[in-house]
């Protein structure tokens, strides 16, 4: 067979997936829609909510230039030419802050995000393995409870050691908190609007509208989410059927935390840290959700991320699952 030498082939990078959207563009939208619960967040929580958040953004504005004319100079070349990511990085540190988490451990967590697990992890590695906001965040407290002592409340938080969620009295005692803080019912407070906890998690609604439009129009990881939304879900039914409890208070308290539906879906569908098979991705959010679930119960009511880092090293593993083979490697093809 003669081949014309006219033919010219292609040749792309490995692994010949496309998004059909430029990585800027991606991060510019992915800012865009966290600012509807960031604006949501000012309005339920007040000014501080917007000085963490701009604390945050500015922090990795500030690293990220930092590194920028470093690395220009010393290299003539940059590991991130346009500040778009340093923008989402910094968004996502502030609206993962719990609003009476002090100032400077929002600008402490956005410059260990940005320097060390953004750039240096990328940099040693050659790709982010743990999300870089859920590992700063994790060894920030992690550190701090160490030196200060767990009863100061960095990791857990001393009132809420004194909670019981395995019983519907003390479950219902739990969720009272929130009755009448906004002006609402503890149940709904807990979906639209609450003044306590992550700032991301101002109105669970809100993020839960935003989040299944980023999964639309960004192609976010959609099984990561869903895994882990039934998982919640179910085991929180079942809770309140074992437990004899408010079915809605369940649902409400375990699903529209910000540590579960902003980390849902703008921390656990981070591209590099997560699995990139399908099977993986329903694993992977369903072990979160039993994960986090188990922790709420235990009283560690921001422990997402905690199992959010753990899961993110279990992610090479957890490619394996439903990895299509080359034909004629392995079995007896």
């Amino acid at each position: 067979m003669k081949h014309s030498a006219e033919v010219q082939y292609k040749m792309e990078l490995s692994p010949h997936v496309h998004s059909g959207i430029t990585k800027d563009a991606l991060m510019l939208k992915t800012f865009a829609l966290m600012c509807v619960p960031a604006v949501a967040a000012v309005f339920a929580m007040g000014t501080g909510a917007l000085v963490h958040i701009a604390l945050a953004v500015g922090t990795s504005l500030v690293c990220h230039f930092l590194v920028y004319f470093a690395e220009l100079h010393a290299t003539g070349s940059t590991s991130y030419p346009t500040p778009a990511s340093p923008l989402v990085a910094g968004m996502i540190v502030g609206l993962s802050m719990p609003i009476a988490a002090p100032y400077y451990a929002t600008a402490a967590v956005a410059a260990l995000t940005m320097l060390l697990f953004k750039w240096l992890q990328g940099r040693v590695f050659g790709r982010k393995y743990i999300n870089p906001a859920a590992a700063s965040k994790v060894l920030l407290l992690v550190t701090f409870t160490l030196l200060a002592g767990l009863s100061e409340g960095l990791l857990f938080h001393p009132h809420h050691l004194r909670l019981d969620m395995w019983t519907a009295a003390g479950f219902d005692r739990a969720i009272s908190f929130y009755d009448g803080r906004v002006g609402l019912p503890a149940i709904e407070s807990l979906i639209l609007w609450k003044d306590h906890g992550w700032i991301g998690g101002a109105s669970g609604l809100a993020v839960l509208a935003v989040g299944i439009g980023a999964v639309l129009w960004l192609k976010l990881k959609w099984r990561i989410v869903m895994s882990l939304m039934v998982v919640m879900g179910t085991l929180s039914v079942l809770m309140a059927l074992i437990t004899g409890g408010s079915l809605a208070g369940r649902l409400a308290f375990h699903l529209f935390t910000g540590s579960v539906i902003f980390m849902g879906f703008f921390m656990a569908t981070e591209p590099q840290s997560t699995p990139l098979t399908e099977g993986g991705q329903y694993v992977f959010g369903a072990a979160l959700g039993l994960g986090t679930f188990f922790l709420q119960q235990l009283n560690v009511l921001g422990g997402s991320i905690l199992v959010l880092v753990a899961l993110n090293l279990l992610t090479p593993q957890l490619d394996r699952i439903g990895m299509h083979r080359s034909y004629g490697h392995g079995g007896d093809r």
